[in-house]
């Protein structure tokens, strides 16, 4: 099952393995979330998700765009972003990772500052799509998928890991040595080549909206299991019921209480996958009151009963 664990901010809570080599590899399979989307959340790291097999919707705060199949996008970090796939039934296993400042160098130092800040620290630089049709990004691209090869070689997945399917993994006598190394030269790559980046204004208007999502998430993250109304959304956040409303669409493009649903849901995948309540308990401790009614949305959303879900993922 995947699941991703956030506080009332919408930051993913995990810690890195190796603090003193902040680098975490994942393999996500959108086809595990409901509605086939990795919910938005941030970090504090950096990260780069690719996708190979099909295109991905990939929503970066308030800017949504298309990641075709092949490219792969470099986000920075307390980037609020998720990310959703397009083809329904077809494979959709995406790499990536998630990585600190000290991997590179000290962020005090002149290396760091000189050349990883400029662009890991350009606010007018919340993402980079990274594509192998641009001549000079090739090079770039070949380093990350040798980093994918060495991080799933050392994070020993089975031979019949789904990871397996995705990246060939890359047995080497040093992997942090080389993953350093490959990782210092996709930046320096970035460095000599910024000038033809892509640079974004962001505006305050942006940061107030997130602000006050942040607020109303909070009071749902709390209240979750109880009576929650679009009233009590908007008095938390301090905003009328309209300008709730509107937020909510800036970011989610659905109206606060779908988010409700749809958070009620994820709490409600990690109890049947992790616990043996019933299903009965399950549905009144995720906000659900009436039984049937949890097991028609949950259907809708996830494609199969409660049960169907429990049986292959407990």
């Amino acid at each position: 099952m995947d699941t991703i664990l956030l506080d009332h901010q919408l930051q993913e809570m995990f810690l890195f393995e190796d603090s003193s080599f902040p680098i975490k590899y994942y393999v996500d399979n959108l086809e595990q979330w409901a509605d086939y989307q990795v919910p938005l959340h941030w970090h504090l790291g950096y990260e780069i998700f690719s996708a190979i097999y099909q295109d991905i919707e990939v929503q970066i705060g308030q800017k949504h765009l298309r990641l075709l199949k092949g490219e792969s996008i470099l986000i920075g970090a307390e980037q609020m972003h998720s990310y959703r796939m397009t083809e329904v039934g077809k494979c959709c296993l995406c790499p990536n990772i998630v990585f600190a400042d000290e991997v590179l160098a000290p962020m005090t130092s002149t290396v760091f500052k000189k050349y990883f800040a400029p662009v890991l620290n350009n606010q007018d630089l919340p993402y980079l799509i990274l594509s192998s049709t641009v001549e000079w990004q090739k090079p770039l691209l070949n380093h990350l998928f040798e980093i994918y090869g060495l991080l799933s070689e050392n994070e020993n997945v089975n031979d019949n890991s789904t990871e397996r399917c995705v990246i060939k993994p890359i047995e080497s006598a040093c992997p942090e040595i080389e993953i350093h190394q490959k990782l210092i030269s996709i930046f320096q790559i970035l460095y000599c080549h910024q000038n033809e980046l892509s640079h974004i204004n962001s505006s305050k208007g942006n940061q107030q909206t997130q602000i006050r999502i942040q607020k109303m998430l909070r009071y749902i993250q709390e209240h979750f299991a109880e009576e929650i109304s679009l009233e009590n959304l908007a008095d938390f956040a301090g905003i009328s019921r309209s300008e709730a409303g509107r937020c909510f669409k800036k970011y989610y493009a659905q109206s606060p209480m779908g988010y409700v649903t749809l958070y009620r849901l994820k709490y409600a995948q990690e109890l049947l996958a992790k616990s043996s309540l019933t299903i009965n308990e399950i549905a009144y401790r995720c906000g659900f009151k009436d039984n049937s009614y949890f097991v028609k949305v949950f259907k809708k959303h996830l494609k199969q009963t409660p049960s169907e879900y429990r049986k292959k993922n407990l």
